[in-house]
């Protein structure tokens, strides 16, 4: 009924932590080594796009990746990425 171990609960805390630090550590080596076998094969996810603003706006949307700078419409980048998920796979990195 009553717990006699006060440090119980901050041991388990502790080991908590402990393992989500673990994790990370594992999910970050994953990611650098997923980007280190993109830049040797030469291709870009397009992690993150940025809307590039024309002057009449175009129909549609033209987007610039930051990583690699690639201008091109949703659908075109999804595309490529789709493919560079595909090139991935073949390698055995995914």
């Amino acid at each position: 009924m009553f717990d006699d171990d006060f440090g119980a609960e901050m041991e388990a805390i502790e080991s908590a932590r402990l393992d989500a630090n673990l994790e990370q550590a594992d999910m970050d080596a994953a990611g650098d080594a997923l980007y280190a076998a993109c830049d040797e094969m030469g291709i870009c996810l397009h992690g993150v796009v940025l809307v590039v603003k024309e002057i009449p706006v175009a129909t549609p949307h033209r987007y610039r990746c930051k990583f690699c700078r690639e201008v091109a419409t949703q659908e075109e980048l999804n595309t490529s990425r789709t493919a560079s998920y595909a090139r991935l796979e073949e390698a055995g990195v995914l």
